[in-house]
């Protein structure tokens, strides 16, 4: 193993923190932050939510959980959970439909291929490359766990040859952002491994040597992003500053901080490395152990201090930059079920719960719409939500079968629901990036009041229960509303989920789709699109057109009780009983 793995030993004891009981109350020292719009000062202070959902159950969290050191081995694999709609055999899939999606990633391949080989990504457009992400080949790496999935032999066979070549120990294009590197090319080159190795997918064609390098790549890779985490704190390396004040903080956010559980656990487990597991959950305790106490329970803030692990805001909720840190915690249960991840499905919980009580709001006159709100720095309500938070239909869902509260397939369905109201209502039957709506009670914005005097704005809300501002009404390859819609039909087996899915795929064809590629749709509510802009990001084959895929392939394919996705849909195998698939 690597020198730089093994000199991350000495940071690979957990505090003793990350089991301690947790009390969520007003009584601390805030923050001195200051925003723009003056001190940042917890709210503490709020009605619940007006929901008629109930019941998901609060959390109890255990009290001194000590992390498990060691991998539980293939010979006591536990039972796999039956997460899925029990599809009678032969039934479930649409192989027409499936066919079509395909044949979208073979026409999107093969400009990609002619165009930008070897480059990030492809500009469409301008039928040129650029290199975005450090010239690696981002779009292969994310990618390529698609077409394995799709039996896509040939282009497979490629990206594999290509993917043994990268050299991930250096870069001419910058600092290289952590992040979406472990979520795009480590979970890529994970589940590429997992995938091909797990006996599902044909491999015959493809040369063994180039198989076995996704996993010494994802070792060199990982061993190069390890000297993120060397911070007083734990929590991986960026800065953040406050504009009123012009303090900047050692700081990153939550997101970026607390989305590396699943790929360095699995990392761990296929390299028999346990320090790639210390790492991540030394990190991952101050986000779990928030100081100061988050305004509702387990709703923690979207910075986080790198030197002294404090919160620095308590803009809370599922949103982005904090979005895939809480989607983790249930995942990574789901993954492996440990003392440590048992505590982190237990703080996912409270964040559940929280959310039920609270950020699930209905907008003005529209009492069956849900959405589900972000806080603003203080912990107040803003009623508005980006697409970035719909993943938390499918998260939902996912967790009410990994621990059996039948009340959060409740939460998750009407928070799927919600997300639908956004394509289906648009003129493109596409969503926007971030949208508004009217306090239930007040019929006021609360975070926008200008919008309580805008006629179209107030218009647009009374017909459809929410409003696009300007700007905002971009459709750039987001996938977390179809990622919701396909957790949705695998777990209920309803149809109408599987047609949201294939609505979503047909108004992309309509207006992303152009004689090159696919684009950036720039506004959902005029024909066609209005226009397109110049990228292609790698997600779309990632994330996009998988879940797409997945929705109508057979449901045996990537089963939600044998793999578990990152949040770059990259599945990896569940620690679970298969039957010999994960004993490789």
């Amino acid at each position: 193993m690597s020198v730089i793995v093994v000199a991350f030993l000495s940071l690979a004891v957990l505090p003793a923190s990350i089991g301690a009981t947790r009390t969520f109350t007003s009584g601390h020292n805030p923050l001195s932050v200051t925003a723009t719009n003056g001190p940042i000062v917890p709210s503490y202070s709020h009605a619940a939510a007006t929901t008629t959902l109930s019941g998901v159950t609060s959390a109890t969290v255990s009290s001194s959980v000590a992390p498990s050191a060691t991998a539980i081995s293939n010979g006591t694999l536990p039972t796999c959970k039956s997460i899925q709609y029990a599809f009678p055999a032969g039934t479930g899939g649409n192989a027409t439909r499936a066919a079509a999606v395909k044949e979208a990633y073979q026409y999107a391949w093969d400009a990609y291929n002619e165009y930008a080989w070897g480059y990030d990504e492809l500009q469409p457009l301008s039928k040129t490359a650029t290199n975005d992400w450090y010239g690696w080949g981002v779009t292969i790496v994310d990618g390529i766990d698609t077409a394995i999935i799709m039996n896509l032999t040939q282009i497979v066979a490629k990206e594999l040859a290509y993917i043994a070549t990268i050299d991930f120990s250096t870069t001419s294009y910058g600092d290289v952002e952590v992040f979406d590197t472990n979520i795009r090319y480590l979970g890529g080159l994970l589940s590429a491994y997992d995938l091909l190795k797990s006996g599902q997918f044909p491999t015959a064609g493809y040369i063994q040597a180039d198989i076995d390098a996704l996993l010494s790549q994802a070792i060199v890779l990982a061993n190069k992003l390890a000297y993120s985490f060397n911070t007083p704190s734990g929590i991986a390396s960026g800065t953040y500053t406050v504009s009123a004040t012009g303090v900047t903080y050692n700081s990153t956010n939550t997101a970026s901080a607390g989305t590396f559980l699943l790929e360095w656990y699995r990392l761990a487990d296929l390299s028999g490395n346990a320090s790639y597991r210390h790492i991540v959950d030394r990190g991952e305790a101050p986000l779990v152990n928030p100081s100061p106490s988050p305004v509702f329970p387990g709703l923690v803030g979207t910075q986080f201090d790198t030197t002294s692990g404090e919160m620095l805001n308590f803009a809370g909720g599922w949103h982005s930059t904090v979005d895939s840190f809480l989607e983790y915690l249930i995942k990574v249960y789901h993954y492996k079920v440990t003392n440590t991840t048992t505590f982190y499905k237990d703080f996912w919980l409270e964040a559940a719960s929280s959310t039920a009580s609270y950020l699930a709001v209905h907008p003005y006159g529209f009492p069956d719409l849900t959405f589900i709100s972000e806080l603003d720095d203080n912990g107040t309500l803003t009623d508005f939500m980006d697409d970035y938070s719909c993943f938390i239909g499918g998260n939902l869902l996912l967790g009410c079968k990994v621990t059996g509260l039948d009340s959060l397939c409740d939460l998750g369905i009407a928070a799927a629901d919600g997300c639908h109201q956004t394509y289906n209502t648009t003129l493109t039957g596409l969503g926007p990036i971030y949208w508004g709506w009217y306090d239930s009670a007040t019929n006021e914005q609360p975070a926008d009041p200008d919008r309580d005097v805008d006629a179209a704005t107030r218009a647009w809300a009374e017909e459809y229960g929410y409003f696009i501002e300007y700007g905002d009404e971009v459709y750039a390859s987001f996938p977390e509303s179809i990622e919701s819609w396909f957790y949705a039909y695998r777990i209920t087996g309803d149809q109408r989920w599987a047609d949201y899915v294939w609505d979503a795929f047909l108004a992309i064809n309509s207006t992303a789709r152009n004689d090159v590629a696919f684009a950036t749709v720039n506004n959902v509510n005029m024909p066609f699109g209005g226009s397109q802009s110049n990228s292609l990001d790698s997600f779309f084959f990632a994330e996009v057109l998988k879940y797409i895929y997945l929705t109508f392939e057979d449901p045996s394919v990537v089963d939600l009780g044998q793999y578990v996705f990152n949040t770059e849909s990259h599945p990896v195998l569940v620690q679970c009983g298969i039957g010999g698939v994960d004993n490789y």
